[in-house]
């Protein structure tokens, strides 16, 4: 395949984001940052058979990409797994050898690695409900 070729495929690859996940209770939980690292993350995989699970990213990248802090870029990667919309399948870091980011999977997709269906972990996820009563009487004692 020729470069020319290549870059039109390219210019082809799309996101896409459907309604149902769009109108889940964990999508509308998550921050503006959040969401754009989703769409971020989803433009890095290549499609089925190819890359999900073994998407690159570290904090500090997805911070350049979205122009945000490295803090906000680590909330964002943290409300992605915590809703179910991303899982870590290998754990980056400055620790080994070879320095490397961390590798993602979407949920909504096949992981490629380990042949897992798409858990969609996020369809499950539901809000945290909190006590008042319980809490008010907590804070008497």
């Amino acid at each position: 395949m020729s470069k020319k070729n290549k870059h039109r495929i390219a210019e082809l690859q799309h996101v896409r984001l459907y309604h149902v996940m769009l109108r889940s209770p964990a999508w509308k939980s998550l921050s503006a940052p959040a969401q754009a690292l989703y769409v971020h993350i989803s433009m890095r995989y290549r499609g089925h058979g190819s890359n999900n699970g073994r998407i690159p990213l570290s904090v500090r990248q997805a911070a350049l990409a979205l122009h945000v802090g490295i803090k906000a870029a680590w909330l964002a990667f943290r409300q992605l797994q915590d809703r179910g919309f991303i899982e870590e399948t290998d754990k980056g870091g400055f620790s080994r050898k070879a320095r490397h980011c961390t590798l993602w999977r979407l949920t909504e997709f096949p992981c490629d690695v380990t042949d897992q269906l798409a858990s969609k972990k996020y369809q499950h996820w539901k809000p945290e409900v909190i006590d008042l009563e319980a809490e008010r009487k907590s804070r008497k004692m």
